[in-house]
């Protein structure tokens, strides 16, 4: 990754989001966070903007003041929402809750970022899929029917910008320890464990590396792909 970069992070507030805001904070760039909620990380470098991605006039709000802050390099999309749940069992509510945040969000945070990156000619959007797209374990088809989209939406916007200097990469992430794994049981974790080939807890310092290669200038001529922890594919 460049130096001085200007980040954003949807789902910024707890998890993957929030442990990546402190990092790149800290490491000098500077952080602009999105979450419903408020979040009680301060930093010099990190801004929080209360933003719901799946509503187009707070997202316009947000990405006004993103905007008057200068150029934006990064997206990296985390916001999620994980609610496991036989077919037969999960609720409506749950089903358009992950739909809304974890693939009409990814879309209408990328349309309103690419705006800003086709302006400066660079741009370097990341998403996290998860595990529940290779493996299709029972209780997960919902989630990974929107994670499954959101790989989807990467390949194809990175043939709607091919000829941009923007990219659009996926990370997999196997199991990371956050507040949505304490959604799963230990059923489904053991089991899904078992069918990893490297089934330890993904660290931080792991996701980071994969961010700043796909977000780098040595990643220019990789896009639409996507990568997963755990000897998946």
């Amino acid at each position: 990754m460049r130096t001085g970069c200007t980040i954003l992070i949807a789902g910024s507030r707890q998890g993957v989001g929030r442990g990546l805001a402190e990092h790149y904070a800290n490491a000098g760039h500077t952080v602009f966070g999105l979450s419903r909620g408020e979040s009680d990380f301060i930093h010099q470098r990190y801004r929080h903007i209360r933003a719901d991605v799946t509503e187009e006039d707070t997202l316009k709000s947000a990405f006004a003041e993103i905007s008057d802050a200068g150029s934006l390099e990064v997206v990296i999309y985390s916001a999620a929402v994980n609610s496991p749940g036989l077919a037969l069992l999960v609720r409506g509510s749950q089903i358009e809750n992950m739909l809304r945040t974890n693939l009409l969000g990814a879309f209408l945070v990328s349309r309103h970022a690419l705006r800003l990156m086709k302006r400066s000619g660079f741009g370097r959007l990341i998403y996290f899929s998860s595990i529940a797209v290779p493996l299709g374990s029972a209780g997960t088809a919902m989630y990974g029917a929107t994670k499954a989209g959101v790989e989807q939406l990467t390949f194809s916007l990175s043939r709607e910008f091919s000829r941009e200097n923007i990219t659009f990469n996926t990370v997999g992430i196997s199991i990371f320890a956050s507040p949505m794994l304490d959604s799963v049981t230990k059923k489904a974790l053991d089991e899904a464990r078992a069918l990893l080939v490297k089934p330890d807890l993904v660290q931080l310092d792991e996701l980071v590396a994969a961010v700043n290669f796909f977000a780098s200038d040595a990643a220019r001529q990789i896009t639409g792909q996507s990568i997963y922890f755990g000897g998946l594919r």
